[in-house]
């Protein structure tokens, strides 16, 4: 194993523990055997900290978040929009169902647990969203929709994700993801 493996799966193993743990729940003894990392390597990869490593997880995760959106956007022929958003709440049920309603998004955990958080932290989350909205935006205004208006649905279909993920854990179930994935269908048919 190279130190950059080492380093990688460090920052993964944090993004993934945080989206079930919260950020505040999990601590970096934790994050070091989930990456199956050597334990002096934290201070040597990351000599600012759990802070550090937040920020750099939740880069990752922004990232992860962002690819399947960037990907629909140099698609030829590049999908409608409907089936870009679709897709979005696709993966989120996948991930629902694959950790038994344990895991949410990082970037969220990273906010609520934000309280306490640098300044860091709260600028790389804030850019996160960006990151993951940005290409969403983008790929509603490619199939028609007026520029600021694409920005506003961009933000509502990210911030009904968000909640939907939430009550869908808490209850266990799907519901609330099905629900809110059909009205913004509905919404987006509508435009």
């Amino acid at each position: 194993m190279t130190t950059r493996d080492s380093r990688e799966r460090t920052v993964r193993s944090a993004a993934l523990l945080f989206r079930e743990r919260g950020v505040d729940a999990t601590g970096m003894r934790q994050i070091v055997e989930h990456a199956q990392a050597p334990r002096g390597s934290l201070q040597h990869h990351f000599p600012g900290g759990k802070e550090q490593l937040v920020v750099e997880a939740v880069e990752w995760i922004a990232g992860k978040a962002a690819e399947p959106l960037e990907a629909s956007l140099e698609a030829d022929p590049a999908p409608p929009p409907r089936q870009v958003v679709a897709e979005l709440f696709d993966r989120f049920r996948k991930l629902l169902r694959m950790t038994d309603y344990r895991a949410g998004c990082s970037i969220a955990a990273a906010v609520v647990d934000a309280g306490s958080a640098s300044d860091a932290v709260a600028l790389a989350t804030a850019n996160a969203f960006r990151r993951w909205t940005g290409p969403l935006e983008r790929a509603l205004a490619r199939g028609g929709m007026e520029q600021a208006r694409a920005s506003r649905v961009a933000l509502l279909v990210i911030s009904a994700v968000e909640g939907a993920l939430i009550m869908s854990r808490a209850r266990h179930d799907m519901e609330p993801l099905d629900a809110v994935a059909t009205e913004i269908d509905l919404l987006l048919s509508a435009s």
